[in-house]
């Protein structure tokens, strides 16, 4: 049950590598990207990621030393959600994350990931607000779910047209 023991800090903590994991996936699919327009759409998105890294680290500092009581969470199939992201790569090792970085992906695969990240990042916000105590990581985790839901609808149309064949 790992959103039992999670306290504001370690929510802060998890949504701030969240948002670093998401910078450094979208700045590697902008310089692979061979269409100028996809690239500057990762490139957009990374900035939206590193905005929302440092609002998370400017919230994390301002708390106190140990970060808060654990939440104590019993929303059991929630809890086994946010594990099995832990566990199978959202908030992935260095190592694994810098193979995933170097693997060719193509523009729709990107495109994906990039989806797929999102929903994930969206379903953590939408319980840290629920649970965080800090006033301030609350609305930013409430802010927060709106940006990556745009984000996300962003990903999904640039998919869409992508899948459309061009007419001549």
């Amino acid at each position: 049950m790992i959103l039992k023991f999670m306290n504001d800090d370690e929510a802060l903590r998890v949504a701030a590598n969240l948002e670093k994991e998401g910078f450094n996936f979208y700045v590697s699919a902008a310089e692979r990207a061979s269409n100028p327009r996809t690239c500057r759409m990762f490139h957009d998105l990374a900035a939206a990621e590193r905005k929302h890294l440092a609002l998370f680290e400017d919230i994390r500092s301002e708390l106190p030393k140990k970060g808060g009581e654990p939440w104590g969470d019993e929303d059991e199939m929630v809890n086994r959600y946010i594990r099995m992201l832990v566990d199978t790569g959202v908030f992935t090792s260095p190592t694994k994350r810098e193979r995933s970085l170097k693997k060719a992906l193509s523009e729709e695969e990107a495109l994906r990931i990039g989806i797929q990240t999102e929903k994930d990042s969206i379903l953590f916000f939408t319980e840290a607000s629920r649970l965080c105590t800090n006033p301030r990581g609350k609305r930013m985790f409430k802010s927060l779910i709106k940006e990556e839901k745009q984000h996300l609808t962003t990903l999904a149309q640039y998919l869409l047209k992508l899948r459309r064949p061009t007419s001549k």
